[in-house]
This record gives structure tokens, C-alpha cells and sequence, in this order.
């Protein structure tokens, strides 16, 4: 499944965000996902800083 979760945790990175993504082809996935990552660092800025983990599940 594809999606965006958002959880908060205890201590330094209170919440993190886990984004699955597909990647269509012809397109490099470690692109995709560090871009990914950057967009959703400025979607929250102004608050602290996530900690963001980008998964490539498909390739379409």
C-alpha cells in the first residue's frame, strides 16, 4: 500500500513521517525519494524537524 503516516514518539525526533511511494519508470527511485524527503521538510517548516523515511514499493 501507498500512503503518508504521521506518528509522534518520545524524545528528540517527536514525530516522523513514513511516505511509500511508486516510482514510474524512467525515473531514478533515490531521485524521487530525496525530493520526497525535501518536500515533506518544507511542509512542516517552522515546527521541529520530522524524521522522514521514503519507501519505493512499486515501479510502474
Amino acid at each position: 500500500p501507498h500512503g503518508v503516516r504521521v506518528s509522534r514518539r518520545e524524545g528528540p525526533d517527536r514525530w516522523h513521517v513514513d511516505v511509500q511511494v511508486a516510482v514510474r519508470r524512467g525515473h531514478r527511485a533515490l531521485d524521487v525519494a530525496r525530493a520526497v524527503t525535501t518536500a515533506v521538510g518544507a511542509a512542516v517548516a517552522g515546527s521541529v524537524p520530522p524524521s522522514v523515511r521514503v519507501t519505493v514499493t512499486h515501479l510502474v
